[in-house]
């Protein structure tokens, strides 16, 4: 389930990360074309890999096909999202799909679309795989119950967060604008991480198992006993619940949900049928290990450090890489879709630091964190050797499959090995519960240590002033090649303006005010410098006026007619500033009103 859960969080990324406002590269039926191809080569890829599996499978071992079964199911999924990255970068399938009704409005509906799309991929690898290897993994059949159990599995993990994103685009239809930039806000962005995660918590459990299909454990001595246990070990749940499995290896437990009151205990039928009572206990008082220890909310805490060094060090990771000489020497060759590779230089780091992060850093406590779970039925006497009958029966069922490395687990001979060196030697139990309690204490620290200076270069604005050098520089380059595009002379200066770097801009705005003299935007943004730059010689009343004036003209529009208020007060003529301001806010609902009002006051109040 943990790497299936990793997978979606990635595909999620990918697609979220795709450029807001991409170009159209190419017409929307040559882009239906592409993903159409890459839809049938990802069929024919699978459809090869399957068979090719299928009769690999005639030359091997049965304990063996478990292990080559995965290992293909992993490929593929990893193909999946290639091609799935292909499609939203390559075919443009985001631009695509706002060209629907009501899409382009909707991001929930948008990413549910997109989404869609690699699901239909998933669905090949289910029918595929089915087809030709049903008979050896046992799968779940007929052919489209299986795919139905994939995907409500599937579909109770991302729902969750596609259920986020069509409430806040409810919202949005009547909540005020202000609240809406509140949440563009970064403390706005985590305050809506931190619903998510208790939506995850507390509201998502119901919702997965009613999509997993689960059905109350029927009553019987064994359900009473495990109601028992849950007493004895102080564990709150909602309800005991039958798992049931889509592949016949299923023989499992879990816990899912934080809080006592969306917490359920889950159980497969395989399970049931593979162990006896005292086993099926054993396994169960490993699952309430998780909750006796907190593990669920050490990963809530693990997720919302993951989010903070996001949010404090990857736009300035990103700012930064920008400006190293490689990507800049890319950038300005001038090769491929620039709007792509920005996009892709961002998620690409990002994607980095999540495999790193799951893979070790999460890995190392989710292994531990199980290890400690295999303890806990240590301290109900006489259950740890019905733990280990119960792994060594596992044992048998995976083959192979129990002795592969895994990345969130230990494998079933280490933890066997474990648990009898700990039934042996108390102390091995409690040494590992304060190794595991010095690795937290030491990440918080670490994590504390790395918290302070991200949050001092967000207060300095040091990603901002990286973007501003980066663009800067960009379009220097550009003006390089085009020194008459005016266009780029007034972006460039607006660039300098936002990083305080006013004597260039006002270079800039001179030099495209020369190349498009009649330009209403120009006009406005030369005379509005001239009127409030810090360096008092080189401030023009008289001409910046003029500029106004003219600008005003061209192009009566509020901000423009604002300068010329400002630039009639700075030559002493209060009466015809306040009274364009006063027209200015006589507008129904007019933009930036705060300001305007604070024009008029200053009017009002003082000679310039």
């Amino acid at each position: 389930m943990y790497q299936t859960f990793a997978c979606y969080i990635v595909v999620i990324l990918i697609y979220t990360a795709r450029p807001e406002a991409s170009p159209e590269l190419m017409q929307t039926d040559h882009s239906l074309g592409l993903i159409l191809l890459l839809l049938l080569f990802f069929y024919w890829l699978v459809r090869k890999s399957c068979r090719r599996l299928q009769q690999k499978f005639l030359q091997v071992d049965y304990e063996q096909t478990a292990v080559l079964y995965d290992r293909l199911q992993m490929q593929l999924q990893i193909g999946a999202i290639i091609i799935f990255t292909g499609m939203v970068y390559g075919a443009d399938l985001g631009l695509l799909l706002t060209k629907l009704p009501l899409v382009s409005r909707s991001e929930g509906v948008n990413n549910l679309l997109g989404l869609s799309v690699f699901f239909i991929l998933q669905v090949i690898i289910w029918r595929e795989s089915h087809k030709y290897l049903a008979d050896r993994i046992l799968l779940l059949r007929p052919r489209s119950k299986y795919i139905k159990a994939r995907l409500r599995f599937a579909l109770g993990l991302v729902i969750p967060w596609l259920s986020l994103l069509l409430t806040i685009d409810l919202f949005s239809l009547w909540m005020p604008r202000t609240i809406q930039q509140a949440l563009q806000h970064p403390l706005g962005e985590m305050a809506l991480f931190i619903i998510f995660l208790f939506f995850m918590t507390a509201v998502a459990p119901p919702m997965l198992v009613h999509l997993w299909q689960c059905k109350k454990l029927p009553d019987s001595p064994l359900r009473q006993a495990i109601i028992n246990l849950c007493r004895h070990q102080q564990v709150g749940y909602r309800e005991i619940m039958l798992w049931p499995p889509f592949e016949g290896r299923m023989a499992t437990a879990a816990v899912v949900g934080a809080f006592p009151c969306s917490r359920y205990l889950l159980v497969t039928p395989d399970l049931l049928r593979l162990l006896n009572g005292e086993e099926v206990l054993a396994v169960m008082a490993h699952e309430l290990g998780h909750v006796r220890y907190r593990h669920l909310l050490f990963f809530l805490i693990f997720f919302i450090t993951f989010f903070f060094f996001n949010y404090l060090y990857l736009d300035l990771g990103n700012a930064w890489l920008l400006s190293t000489p490689p990507v800049k020497a890319l950038l300005d060759s001038g090769i491929g879709n620039q709007k792509i590779f920005l996009s892709l230089l961002e998620i690409v780091p990002l994607l980095l630091l999540y495999l790193l992060f799951f893979r070790y850093i999460f890995g190392f406590f989710l292994r531990n964190f199980e290890r400690q779970a295999d303890l806990a039925c240590l301290d109900l006497p006489g259950l740890g050797p019905f733990l280990i009958s119960a792994f060594t029966k596992l044992g048998f069922l995976l083959g192979a499959a129990g002795e592969k490395p895994n990345w969130h687990h230990f494998n079933i001979p280490q933890r066997i090995a474990f648990l009898k060196a700990a039934l042996s030697n108390p102390a091995i139990a409690e040494k590992h519960h304060q190794r595991l309690k010095k690795s937290l204490r030491l990440y918080l620290l670490i994590f504390l240590i790395i918290l302070l200076p991200g949050i001092y270069w967000q207060q300095t604005g040091a990603a901002q002033q990286l973007h501003y050098r980066y663009l800067s520089q960009r379009l220097e380059h550009l003006l390089k090649e085009n020194p008459r595009e005016a266009r780029l002379w007034f972006a460039l200066s607006s660039l300098y303006i936002e990083s305080g770097a006013e004597k260039k801009a006002l270079a800039a705005l001179q030099q495209a005010h020369s190349l498009s003299p009649d330009d209403p935007e120009t006009l406005n943004n030369l005379a509005w410098l001239l009127l409030t730059i810090k360096e008092k010689d080189l401030r023009n009343y008289a001409q910046a006026l003029q500029l106004a004036r003219q600008a005003a003209a061209a192009k009566p529009l509020p901000h423009i007619l604002d300068t010329l208020a400002e630039a009639y007060w700075r030559q002493g003529n209060n009466s015809a500033a306040i009274e364009l301001e006063e027209g200015l806010l006589k507008q129904r609902n007019p933009e930036n009103s705060d300001h305007y009002k604070q024009q008029l006051k200053k009017f009002k109040r003082a000679e310039p």
